[in-house]
């Protein structure tokens, strides 16, 4: 199912994460909507994320089902206080002027624990240095009257993004890029020598996987253009693909299946781990 909207990214992985539980210790819907003194389809609609979890309504769940694991009852009342709106993310001081689609972007890194991630034409944006975005921003702007296009807001909501990737449980971060993102000057000489030395650094943490997708590649099945893939901890939500082209969602399992096997296709195209290095280090030293 493709789809656009607030706070779905936290009511879907809640909801999933509410039907887990209840599939695990064997108990109907029926019964839950029985307790919960509610109709099945508001059971099956929250289990969804189609409609939002109450503070009240995880604390119910969590009865019903005996959840005794303290973390996992905090948990799941932290998810359903935020995926309601009553306690806002990181990106509310950011305001109107980032849009709902970007914010579920923000949310779902942020659960995330593994992000795949294809991008043919530039560096992928949670990879970007700041002035690499900055760069990028200001491109994007210029079809735009200054008044409408709120630069600064979005290069600070751009560079708060990949604050992700110094968290504590930052997520397993496999990206593929095409060979035009490095050899795209981007912000002149000196911002790319800073791009490509904050990839070597980057390709030196265990949790993230750099490689190149080189010219000499031919056709491949990213023609169609960048895609991101998110799965989340212990399946408990479906996992999702973002497509930047039109800034939507996609978390039909099938859909899902078909855009992994299209990302594994793309590895196996690519230079290996070691040799982008090598690639990366001969394309500096030449900066």
């Amino acid at each position: 199912m493709a789809y656009k909207g607030e706070a779905t990214i936290r009511k879907r992985i809640l909801g999933g994460r509410l039907r887990r539980i209840r599939e695990e210790r064997n108990i109907s819907i029926e019964d839950v909507a029985a307790q919960l003194g509610v109709g099945h389809s508001t059971v099956r609609r929250q289990e969804s994320g189609h409609t939002a979890v109450s503070v009240a309504d995880a604390g119910a769940y969590c009865r019903i089902y005996q959840v005794t694991d303290e973390r996992l009852h905090d948990e799941l009342l932290d998810m359903a206080k935020h995926s309601r709106g009553t306690a806002r993310g990181w990106w509310a001081p950011f305001g109107s002027k980032i849009g709902p689609t970007a914010r579920d972007v923000a949310d779902a890194e942020d659960l995330a624990t593994e992000i795949r991630t294809f991008q043919p034409l530039v560096i992928p944006g949670l990879l970007q240095t700041r002035d690499y975005t900055a760069a990028i921003l200001k491109v994007a702007g210029s079809v735009y009257e200054e008044e409408d296009y709120p630069f600064e807001e979005f290069l600070a909501f751009r560079e708060r993004r990949k604050a992700l990737l110094n968290a504590p449980k930052a997520p397993r971060l496999w990206v593929i890029f095409g060979e035009a993102a490095v050899l795209t000057p981007v912000g002149g000489a000196q911002v790319m020598r800073d791009q490509i030395q904050h990839l070597l650094n980057l390709g030196e943490r265990r949790n993230i996987n750099l490689q190149m997708l080189p010219f000499a590649a031919g056709e491949h099945v990213g023609l169609t253009g960048a895609f991101v893939l998110m799965s989340f901890a212990d399946n408990s939500a479906p996992a999702l693909t973002y497509f930047e082209s039109t800034n939507a969602f996609n978390d039909d399992p099938e859909d899902v299946k078909l855009n992994a096997e299209r990302f594994d296709q793309l590895r196996l195209q690519c230079q290996p781990a070691a040799e982008t290095r090598g690639y990366l280090l001969n394309v500096l030293s030449n900066c």
